[in-house]
Parts: C-alpha cells; sequence; structure tokens
C-alpha cells in the first residue's frame, strides 16, 4: 500500500519536477506522506546527502527523503543544477571522494553522462548521475540508500 502510494506521489509530481526549469519564481513546495518528504525547490538537502558533493552555488530542483526514524534515513534523493561544466564537475566529485570516509567503488563516464558508485560507513550506497543540463553546465541526481536498520 504505501508503495503504491509512493508511485502514486511520484507520478503526480514528476510533470511539475520536469516543468521547473521554466519557472522563474521558485518556493519551496513539500510533500509529506508518512516518513517520507518530498520537496519541489528545496531548501536544504536532505541529511543523509553528504554535502561534499554539492558544489557552491548549485540550484536544488527535487530531493526526496524515506526516514525509518526521527532521523534516521534509509533513502534520499536529490536533483541538483549547477554552471559548472561536466569535467570540471567530474574532477570535484573525485576529489570531493578522496578526502571522505566515502569509498568510490567504481565510476562510469561516456560522451553524455558520468556515473559514480561509492559505498559509505554501515552499508551505505550513494549513486551520482551527472548530465549536461539543457540551459548549459551540468545536472546531477544523487541517490542514497542504508542497506540496514540499526
Amino acid at each position: 500500500m504505501k508503495i503504491a502510494a509512493f508511485i502514486l506521489l511520484l507520478v503526480t509530481l514528476l510533470p511539475s519536477i520536469l516543468s521547473a526549469e521554466n519557472q522563474t519564481k521558485q518556493e519551496q513546495e513539500l510533500f509529506v506522506f508518512d516518513k517520507m518528504i518530498t520537496a519541489k525547490f528545496p531548501e536544504k538537502i536532505p541529511p543523509a546527502i553528504p554535502k561534499f558533493i554539492i558544489p557552491e552555488n548549485s540550484k536544488y530542483l527535487q530531493s526526496t527523503d524515506l526516514r525509518s526514524g526521527f532521523y534516521t534515513s534509509l533513502e534520499a534523493t536529490l536533483v541538483y543544477e549547477n554552471a559548472i561544466s561536466r569535467k570540471d564537475l567530474d574532477q570535484f566529485l573525485q576529489k570531493g571522494f578522496l578526502n571522505s570516509e566515502w569509498r568510490l567503488l567504481q565510476t562510469s563516464t561516456t560522451e553524455k553522462e558520468s556515473i559514480y558508485l561509492a559505498e559509505g560507513f554501515s552499508r551505505k550506497i550513494l549513486t551520482i548521475l551527472v548530465r549536461p543540463s539543457t540551459g548549459g553546465g551540468t545536472k546531477v541526481n544523487v541517490y542514497f540508500k542504508k542497506n540496514n536498520n540499526y
């Protein structure tokens, strides 16, 4: 039942998220369902997403946070864009992983996108997808998942 509600919420939000680039006024919109919080143009990122992967002056487009308790995130997503080129953002991410507790497991780079897979302490997984943005710069999708509940 919760999965069906999540899919319904995602389907209703997807068109508004995709048309978000055409809006000039960008106020935060929050949607809360049980332990899941989805935000359009969030003011802050979910606590599970590491801050070192987000360059300054990034514009947050969408975030989702599924929590198991008051503060512990089971899954989180963040979509942001910035004016940095994909090559510069790739270098920024690789330097960030070198100086963090996250271990970079795999990278894949093609002409159109870069994908990063990292593992954190206590079986946490982080996936980052970097693509060119329609207005120039890059658009980044970040996915976080915790594989245990303690």
